[in-house]
């Protein structure tokens, strides 16, 4: 089968023929893939960064990619509760269940977990194998294709969790791709008395969220937008999302939070960040981190997207069979897409 791996130390991806994987094991299933989202670690393992090289350079060559759902093709044994044809999407941070936190009872705190995409097989092919126990039911009103959107948005559904957002707050997200993109989608969808959305020159993704009903949208990259934003904030936010990864943000983030607020950092940036200690302070404002996304998430993000499929379509804003996945990366690269779902070639 045709698969896009990382195959070698060093910047690129390629198109490689492939076996398919063996018949899943006890407690597996394999699934046969239907649509792929390309993400921004995808683009990191691209460019080969150093992070990713920390953990990946020895299981090499690997298949990428863990934004999916798909169908079940085959069921290992002592699987219950899934059947063959079950629409299903993965959550790929698969953990290793022998380090001193699994066997603490804490798999989210796994010390070396074996995710799907990067250190195990993932779904940038037409099948991949995963422990049964990560696979979660798509409701039958859900189009499959946008279960592969269910793992981005659980980034920003754990956002605003640790932000412990409640109805009727102000929430402000720092970054126009999809995964700020998702944070604002679901604030909404939470109830959030009012979402607005800030970028830097980033006109595809801001009209993205034009066609998803956004209009409190922010380009720093045009003259007086600080005012307006500032004017806009009034009292201040009760919670902002950083989705950038842009160390600055920290700063302007707190900047723009009513004392007490919550400021939720999910973006991965890979520079360190300055920030005002004395306004961190004085307003009693918090910083929290995101990062690996409790089980729990899953079925939350679930029921948000069947209680209105059609107001996360406009997320997806390409669709390529996988035979071109090199040229949808291109257009990643070059700000051209938002998020891309790489289909397997019939």
């Amino acid at each position: 089968m045709l698969a896009l791996q990382k195959a070698h130390d060093g910047a690129g991806l390629e198109l490689r023929d492939v076996p398919s994987p063996s018949p899943p094991g006890p407690g597996e299933i394999m699934i046969e893939v239907v649509a792929t989202g390309i993400c921004g670690s995808d683009l990191a393992i691209d460019r080969w960064g150093a992070s990713y090289q920390a953990f990946m350079a020895d299981k090499l060559p690997v298949t990428l990619g863990h934004e999916t759902a798909g169908r079940i093709a085959a069921i290992g044994e002592g699987v219950g509760g899934l059947a063959i044809g079950d629409a299903v999407v993965v959550n790929p941070a698969v953990a290793c269940g022998r380090c001193a936190a699994c066997r603490a009872g804490d798999p989210v705190g796994c010390l070396d977990r074996q995710a799907i995409g990067m250190v195990q097989d993932g779904a940038f092919a037409r099948y991949f194998t995963c422990p049964a126990g990560y696979a979660f039911p798509l409701p039958a009103n859900v189009p499959i294709e946008l279960g592969a959107l269910v793992e981005p948005l659980s980034v920003g559904a754990h956002a605003l969790a640790v932000a412990e957002m409640k109805p009727g707050d102000r929430v402000l997200v720092f970054g126009p791709g999809p995964i700020g993109q998702g944070a604002a989608a679901l604030a909404r969808a939470f109830g959030a008395a009012e979402v607005a959305v800030v970028g830097m020159a980033d006109a595809a993704r801001f009209s993205v969220l034009r066609t998803m009903g956004f209009d409190a949208l922010f380009d720093l990259a045009e003259p007086d937008v600080a005012g307006r934003l500032k004017a806009y904030a009034g009292k201040g936010f009760d919670i902002v999302v950083e989705a950038a990864g842009v160390p600055s943000v920290i700063n302007q983030g707190l900047a723009l939070l009513r004392p007490l607020g919550v400021l939720a950092v999910a973006g991965m940036g890979e520079k360190a960040a300055t920030f005002d200690l004395m306004k961190l302070v004085k307003n009693r404002l918090q910083i929290r981190g995101v990062s690996r996304i409790p089980p729990s998430v899953w079925p939350v993000v679930i029921d948000a997207l069947a209680s209105n499929p059609e107001a996360f379509a406009p997320l997806v804003t390409h669709r390529m069979p996988l035979s071109r996945a090199l040229e949808a990366f291109a257009l990643c690269r070059a700000g051209d897409a938002s998020k891309i779902l790489l289909f397997p070639d019939e």
